[in-house]
């Protein structure tokens, strides 16, 4: 995937790039891609529009930096000494936390997809794909299944979930399929989830 933002941005404080990265989000989530407004970003940094553009190429690529900011977040999470089994729990919590607290942007996602979509879906894929590997090396999912198709089928399970509870066909879904109280049951949904991934992978 190619970078997205520039040296000057790459020089800030943590808490400076955060500060700019949840900004955006809010924009493009409160407005859409569209209409979010590149000054108003700005000016609610506290910087000048030129200023911003020197930290990033475009408006689309300030847009993606805080779809990458996400997975960066689900990364943090699964810390390399777990089993693949609790790595697998721990993005599942993840996504259903995140799916309520960040419904506008996962729409505005969901709305972007084709026209974004490599550039997307290539963060997820290196670190799913990744995930599979680690899995393999250590012996707990089997050497015979291919690692970035195994990546594919994880991710469509993940990108479902997700919109289970943030858009409203994929809830009402969620609903007739497991019953009406199912968006109250994450337990059983994780639970179910993980070990229906682990029975198909595990050696």
């Amino acid at each position: 995937m190619r970078k997205l933002t520039k040296a000057t941005f790459d020089n800030f404080s943590d808490e400076k790039k955060l500060m700019i990265i949840q900004t955006a989000t809010r924009e493009y989530a409160n407005q859409g891609f569209e209409h979010a407004n590149i000054n108003v970003i700005a000016e609610k940094v506290g910087i000048s529009i030129g200023s911003l553009y020197k930290y990033f190429g475009s408006k689309q690529d300030l847009f993606l930096v805080t779809i990458h900011q996400g997975t960066q977040v689900l990364k943090t999470i699964v810390p390399s000494e777990q089993s693949f089994e609790e790595k697998c729990r721990d993005l599942i919590k993840a996504i259903q936390k995140s799916s309520r607290e960040q419904q506008e942007l996962l729409r505005l996602y969901s709305e972007l997809v084709k026209k974004l979509s490599y550039e997307i879906e290539s963060i997820a894929a290196e670190m799913y794909t990744e995930l599979v590997k680690e899995g393999q090396r250590t012996g707990e999912i089997k050497r015979d299944i291919d690692p970035a198709m195994t990546a594919f089928l994880m991710d469509n399970l993940f990108i479902s979930l997700q919109f289970s509870y943030s858009s409203e066909y994929y809830q009402q879904r969620f609903r007739i399929f497991l019953g009406n109280d199912i968006e109250n049951q994450d337990t059983f949904v994780l639970d179910q989830m993980v070990s229906f991934i682990s029975s198909a992978l595990k050696t």
